[in-house]
């Protein structure tokens, strides 16, 4: 597999709207036009069409290497992680994809924790079954109902987290990428033709639940704010669009999410049942949990937060963005780092 995500393509240099190669080697043949055979040639014209799928097919191969999507999520969120650090790197105007290299390697750190999970709970299990409890059946079934229900809830939890991080790039990558290949204006003028091509790519959830490539209020905006240099604004839309438009129909909203994320909230505020619970907290360095805790956000630890209402996320992630900026300020070069050991796929 390459190490880079971003590739070059041959019609990358050609003009929008004019003919995608020359017109020498186009097919000509006789066509019946009305009563009359004419000489007719094709000419293949790069349309807002083609440009979309050029990016698409990018993002695509990059977690699904000839057409085969990597089976094991955390290996495919490494190489998510990638992308967004090497997005940053080719253009540091992309400051929300440095944050999200940061955000999706903490994804990567909730996958680990939930197989970790599933893991110790199926050992516990095995090994009640193995050696027996004492005061018989019920005994029994009431000492293995922690480790089974954590079992349960860790594998619904590794599977969500998994579905929303492959949505979100398979959104978010190709607009940049359009961005960098084609400017604001065609990015303006083609958005609306995105959801064309929404048979002939990978998309993860059904039309219901969120259809591919809607032209959502947010992402013009967004790459105007980069244009015009306001680098914090564009991160602030390009959060909304990730978390609200994208993030919140495709895990959100789920009930099965929503009290699992109530079962997480609760461990980590009580700390019951011990060691099941995955930190909420967002840390910017290639490390799961850093020092110093400068770099580590966290979302509030109180019985009442819940991840999964969308005002109370986007204080959290807001805040995130703005100690990323605060770090990029007067620490760049440790940020720059850690993102460059991302992009490595590294940490």
């Amino acid at each position: 597999m390459s190490d880079s995500v971003i590739t070059t393509h041959q019609h990358d240099a050609i003009s929008m709207h004019c003919n995608a190669i020359p017109i020498a080697e186009c097919k000509t043949q006789d066509t019946l036009v009305g009563n009359t055979i004419r000489r007719v040639t094709e000419v293949p014209i790069l349309t807002c069409k083609s440009v979309w799928m050029r990016c698409q097919k990018e993002a695509e191969a990059w977690i699904a290497p000839d057409g085969k999507l990597i089976a094991d999520p955390v290996k495919r969120n490494g190489r998510i992680n990638q992308a967004y650090a090497q997005l940053w790197q080719a253009d540091p105007r992309f400051q929300w994809a440095g944050l999200a290299a940061f955000a999706s390697k903490q994804v990567g750190c909730g996958l680990l924790h939930a197989a970790d999970n599933v893991r110790r709970s199926e050992e516990e299990i095995g090994n009640n079954n193995r050696w027996g409890v004492v005061g018989g059946s019920s005994a029994a079934a009431a000492d293995s109902a922690v480790p089974a229900g954590a079992v349960i809830g860790s594998a619904f939890m590794y599977e969500q987290l998994a579905l929303g991080n492959m949505t979100l790039f398979l959104d978010i990558y190709p607009l940049h990428r359009f961005y960098m290949l084609r400017g604001i204006k065609y990015l303006r003028d083609c958005l609306p033709d995105r959801h064309v091509i929404a048979k002939q790519v990978m998309w993860p959830l059904d039309e219901k639940t969120l259809e591919f490539g809607k032209p959502f209020k947010e992402i013009i905006p967004a790459f105007e704010a980069i244009e015009q240099n306001q680098i914090a604004q564009s991160v602030k839309y390009l959060a909304q669009h990730e978390q609200i438009n994208i993030l919140q129909p495709a895990i959100y909203d789920g009930i099965r999410m929503q009290r699992a994320l109530d079962a997480n909230q609760f461990a980590w505020v009580t700390g019951i049942p011990s060691g099941v619970a995955a930190d909420i907290e967002l840390t910017l360095s290639s490390a799961c949990h850093p020092n110093p805790n400068v770099l580590t956000v966290q979302f509030p630890r109180l019985l009442r937060a819940k991840l999964y209402d969308p005002m109370q996320r986007m204080v959290f992630v807001n805040r995130a963005a703005a100690r990323f900026d605060q770090l990029l300020q007067y620490n760049r070069a440790a940020i720059a780092s850690s993102i460059e050991t991302i992009a490595a796929g590294a940490g």
